[in-house]
């Protein structure tokens, strides 16, 4: 087992426990909804890392890119999670609207959560596409 996929495992269990863990102060939040969009983003997100660990070795990514790719997958996962947890203590909204409803916060705490919310979920799905590209582009390797 090579040291990437420890750390991607870990880093999923890790992330599904503290998910576990926002669900029981759901309903401590100022905004409760959002706060169970926040366990459940950190509940299937850290399943996700847990995954791409078991088929890591599938994915063909070059050593060259990898750490780099792992350590901005798992960042951006805890990032997200910390947005959408502080968008629920604060009752932040502009950033996800739907789980925001009628909620607000200070113009500072608005654009942090947007800045923590956007700009992890742009990171992530760039690493998820670039991840892709190498695992489809060597795929007749593993077949």
């Amino acid at each position: 087992m090579s040291s990437i996929t420890v750390i991607l495992g870990v880093s999923g269990f890790v992330l599904f426990t503290i998910g576990l863990l926002i669900g029981f102060f759901i309903p401590k939040f100022r905004n409760p909804r959002m706060g169970l969009s926040a366990h459940l983003t950190a509940c299937q997100t850290g399943p996700a890392l847990t995954m791409f660990a078991l088929f890591w070795t599938y994915l063909s990514v070059p050593d060259a890119v990898a750490t780099w790719l792992i350590w901005l997958f798992i960042g951006s996962s805890y990032l997200l999670v910390l947005g959408i947890t502080l968008a629920a203590i604060y009752g932040a909204s502009e950033a996800l609207p739907i789980a925001g409803g009628s909620f607000s916060a200070s113009k500072l705490r608005e654009r942090l959560v947007s800045f923590l919310v956007k700009g992890s979920s742009v990171v992530m799905g760039l690493v998820c596409v670039v991840i892709a590209y190498f695992a489809l582009t060597n795929i007749g390797m593993h077949l």
